[in-house]
């Protein structure tokens, strides 16, 4: 197998509005989706390595609402290992409600569900069979544990940061940087970083563990931090631009499918660029990922030959 992700699922209702509004501020919806679309930051990143054509293993847990078994038998029909996913009796699924203003940005309201009902101890079935585990915003009492499990599997961990303030208390982040190989960030989440490590520069951050830092800062590229140095990579523009949620689950599983061709750093972080150029053409965050020749296609037209196209 090649990647375990975790995370929190989520049934996404994603609209756009006329503004952010102020704290007792009206603001009008432009529209009114008619549907969820299926979400989730660790997920995300699952299904679109799933459709690249790596065999992706997801830790979840959901509800046993009619969405929830639904977002069950889509992994599954992916071909996506769902082993170890729980599904909880009684329990409704996790929702997030973004609303997203003119200016590409966007205000998320989460409703955690059946994912911070779970509690006990974390069991999972054939962790030592991957290449690498993903883990990212989520409860952070099963994070711990699946961090742990991981850790003590030998598993390589990438860790991707998400802006939830309920998921990152300051000794979760020291202890799954510790435990990471790679860090994936954007800059104000690595400032968050930054204050629980009592660090000046994101260059002490380097463990034992760490092979690299990935600092993304959305139209402005992305940095690749290693031991030997600090390497730009240029944002690639999509055909259009329609909806920017999921485009860093995107740039995650890009950037996994190049350290899964044995690439460096700066090659998966370009091939995460590219990923995540397919997804801010659509709404949703898993409704237009490309399959491995498409990637490749556009992958060739702004950075050249792959360099782990033949392995």
């Amino acid at each position: 197998m090649d990647v375990l992700v975790t995370g929190y699922p989520s049934l996404d209702h994603i609209a756009r509005v006329s503004h952010s509004p102020a704290v007792g501020e009206t603001a009008h919806l432009l529209d009114l989706p008619d549907r969820a679309t299926f979400g989730g930051c660790g997920i995300n990143t699952g299904v679109a390595l799933a459709r690249l054509g790596f065999r992706v293993g997801a830790a979840l847990v959901l509800g046993d609402d009619a969405e929830g078994l639904a977002y069950v038998q889509h992994l599954a029909a992916l071909g996506v290992d769902v082993r170890n996913v729980q599904v909880l009796a009684g329990q409704r699924s996790s929702h997030s409600y973004l609303f997203l203003n003119p200016d590409g940005q966007y205000q998320n309201f989460f409703f955690p569900g059946a994912a911070d009902a779970w509690q006990g101890t974390l069991t999972l079935q054939g962790v030592e069979r991957y290449r690498l585990a993903l883990v990212t915003v989520g409860p952070a009492a099963y994070n711990a544990q699946f961090v742990e499990r991981v850790r003590a599997a030998g598993v390589p961990l990438v860790w991707g940061l998400k802006p939830d303030v309920f998921a990152y208390p300051p000794a979760l982040v020291r202890e799954f940087l510790a435990a990471s190989a790679y860090v994936l960030m954007n800059h104000i989440e690595a400032g968050v970083v930054l204050r629980a490590m009592n660090a000046a520069a994101l260059q002490e951050l380097f463990g034992e563990q760490t092979r690299a830092l990935v600092i993304t800062q959305g139209a402005l590229g992305a940095q690749v931090i290693t031991r030997e140095g600090v390497t730009t990579v240029p944002a690639v523009p999509p055909a259009r631009l329609v909806d920017p949620t999921g485009a860093g689950d995107a740039f995650a599983a890009g950037f996994i499918a190049g350290l899964l061709r044995d690439t460096s750093p700066e090659a998966a972080a370009q091939l995460g660029a590219v990923l995540a150029s397919f997804v801010l053409e659509e709404v949703g965050c898993q409704t237009n990922l490309p399959d491995w020749p498409g990637l490749l296609g556009r992958y060739r037209e702004h950075f050249g030959v792959f360099e782990g196209e033949t392995a």
